[in-house]
């Protein structure tokens, strides 16, 4: 995070002291990383946003909820930590993650699940044989997991391994509103190549990444919330969809081809992300490709059509926008007026 934003005022917070204490003497060794401020709290605890400030424009918390007790104590302290406008990033456990049948397993070989007494070789014996039965290989066995990973990820008090669906409703409860999932993201972009997504129609960005992770749970989540919910393009309703604009995300980069306006043969359009280092190669027909091209959130899609001269059906158009907008290619804004009013 420092070397992206060198210029942010970064707060970094662990629990443990013995952590903290080891982060800032590997701290003092760096001129670059002086500048981070580095504190022990709870971040259950209820003084949590008093001491660490309330406006944070971006949250990180990557394999930490799934381990405390009350994470929705947590999740309230983040909610008011945020600025209206911010953005707070979970990384938690799901329902398939391989502790819940470890744990379920070691006791049966004698194993308190509790807490991790040693790093031993029956242990380690027992963990291949699991990683043989449940057809885990290479990085993905347990058995050539660390000590402290193990000891974190698979022994311990308290392991939460919920269905995104859980983790939804626990963030709803403290006014932190779902935007997304990484790994549902990435599973819903072969949906779509298979034209699919009409099934999914009207659904949000956020509903179609519950869906995907009800109909395959994932073991891990990475996930965003922010304190304000998304709008969902009126879909249902083609005219209104017409007065919306369309814009491009941040996400993707690449060159618009360039074929006849009018054209309804398909086009082959590649799309690079480096945050995600992944490749989209879509096929669009060519009449779409104009619009793409004005897609700067500043006026219509209807204005943009009648310009163009395209006389494409609505429901034509409705699809391939969904599409897009699903992928993360472009994102639907509302009315023009009805942004201003806001």
């Amino acid at each position: 995070m420092r070397r992206a934003h060198p210029d942010a005022e970064i707060v970094a917070i662990d629990f443990s002291r013995r952590s903290i204490a080891l982060a800032k003497r590997l701290q003092a060794k760096s001129r670059h990383l002086r500048p981070i401020r580095l504190e022990v709290a709870d971040l259950a605890a209820p003084d949590f946003p008093q001491l660490n400030g309330r406006d944070f424009d971006f949250i990180s918390c990557h394999g930490v909820l799934s381990y405390i007790a009350r994470p929705e104590a947590a999740l309230r302290n983040f909610a008011r930590c945020l600025k209206p406008n911010g953005v707070l990033y979970l990384g938690v456990n799901g329902l398939t993650h391989a502790s819940v049948t470890l744990r379920e397993t070691l006791p049966l070989f004698g194993f308190d699940i509790a807490e991790m007494k040693d790093d031993n070789t029956y242990l380690r014996r027992v963990l291949r044989l699991c990683d043989r039965i449940a057809g885990r290989t290479g990085a993905d066995g347990v058995a050539k997991f660390k000590p402290e990973h193990l000891a974190g990820d698979v022994f311990g008090p308290v392991i939460l391994n919920l269905p995104l669906r859980k983790w939804v409703r626990l963030a709803r409860g403290t006014g932190l509103q779902f935007r997304g999932s990484y790994y549902a993201w990435r599973q819903m972009r072969s949906v779509l190549a298979a034209d699919a997504g009409r099934l999914l129609m009207p659904r949000s960005r956020a509903e179609v990444c519950q869906l995907a992770d009800r109909m395959y749970p994932h073991s891990f989540h990475r996930v965003l919330f922010t304190p304000e919910q998304e709008p969902n393009p009126p879909w249902n309703n083609a005219n209104a969809l017409m007065r919306c604009s369309a814009q491009w995300t941040k996400l993707y980069r690449g060159p618009i081809p360039n074929p006849r306006r009018t054209s309804r043969a398909l086009t082959n359009f590649r799309l690079t992300s480096r945050a995600t280092n992944t490749r989209l190669d879509w096929h669009l027909p060519g009449w779409l490709l104009p619009i793409l091209r004005q897609a700067d959130g500043r006026r219509s899609l209807g204005e943009t059509a009648a310009d163009l001269s395209l006389h494409i059906p609505a429901t034509v158009l409705q699809r391939y926008l969904y599409l897009l907008h699903q992928l993360l290619v472009i994102t639907l804004l509302p009315p023009v007026s009805h942004r201003e009013r806001e």
